[in-house]
C-alpha cells in the first residue's frame, strides 16, 4: 500500500507536469484511433521541464541535503547521487535509512527512474545509471547509513517510551539505535521526525509520547 501511494505521487507529478507543459507550450499529443500510432508533438525544453518538476516535487518531498553537506561529498558515490537522484528531487540523506534498507529503496528508485525516462514521446528525458554505477551508489549509501537498533548493542525495550519509540519510528524505517546520536541531540531529531511524519501523512505523536521517546533515547544514548 505504501508503494502504491508513492507511485501515485510520482506519476501524478509527471501527469501534472505534462498537462502544464502542454498548456504553456501549445504542444499536444494526438489521441489515436484503435491500432494507430501515437503522434507526438515537438520535444519539450528539458531545462524548463525539470525546473517545473522540481517545483512540483517540492510540494510533496521534504527538503533534502545540499551536495556540499553530504558525507564524503567529494567521493564518487556522492557525485553519482548528484547526477541521477537530483534529476527529480533533492538529494536524499544517506542517514535516512539503515544499511539493510537501502538496497530496497535503491531498487524502488531504479524502477521509477526507468519508468519515468521511458514514457512514450520522451516527455521527460532522464539519465539512467548503469549497473556498475548503481553498485557504487548503493555502497556509498550503505556506508553512510544510520545504525539500526538490531545492528548495535542490545537495548532494554521496556516502558512507555520504548514502545512509543518502536511504534513511531518503524512507520518509515527501522528504529535507529539510541547511540546514533548524543543525548543532547535526540530532542531535535525526534521533533524533526515528527514534522516529517506530518508532512507525509503518517501518524504523529502526542507531546507526552514525544517526551517519553526522548527520555528513553537519552537514557540509552552513548
Amino acid at each position: 500500500m505504501k508503494h502504491l501511494r508513492a507511485a501515485t505521487v510520482v506519476f501524478g507529478a509527471v501527469g501534472v507536469l505534462a498537462f502544464t507543459w502542454a498548456l504553456a507550450s501549445g504542444s499536444h499529443v494526438q489521441v489515436p484511433k484503435h491500432g494507430e500510432e501515437i503522434e507526438c508533438g515537438s520535444a519539450p525544453n528539458q531545462a524548463e521541464l525539470r525546473g517545473l518538476l522540481a517545483e512540483l516535487m517540492r510540494a510533496w518531498v521534504p527538503p533534502r541535503k545540499e551536495p556540499a553537506v553530504l558525507p564524503n561529498a567529494d567521493s564518487r558515490g556522492a557525485r553519482l547521487m548528484g547526477t541521477y537522484c537530483a534529476q527529480c528531487h533533492g538529494l536524499p540523506d544517506p542517514g535516512a535509512y539503515s544499511a539493510d534498507e537501502w538496497p530496497r529503496v535503491m531498487e524502488r528508485m531504479s524502477l521509477r527512474i526507468k519508468a519515468l525516462g521511458s514514457r512514450r514521446c520522451h516527455l521527460l528525458q532522464l539519465a539512467v545509471p548503469t549497473d556498475q554505477e548503481k553498485v557504487e551508489i548503493l555502497a556509498y549509501l550503505r556506508q553512510s547509513a544510520f545504525e539500526s537498533l538490531n545492528a548495535g548493542p542490545k537495548v532494554p525495550l521496556t516502558g512507555e517510551g520504548a514502545m512509543a519509540y518502536l511504534n513511531f519510528c518503524s512507520q518509515c524505517h527501522e528504529p535507529p539505535h539510541p547511540r546514533q546520536h548524543l543525548p543532547s541531540e535526540w530532542s531535535k531529531v525526534v521533533n524533526r521526525m515528527q514534522d516529517y511524519a506530518y508532512f507525509i501523512g503518517r501518524r504523529t505523536i502526542t507531546d507526552k509520547e514525544n517526551a517519553a521517546i526522548v527520555e528513553f533515547l537519552k537514557s540509552q544514548a552513548r
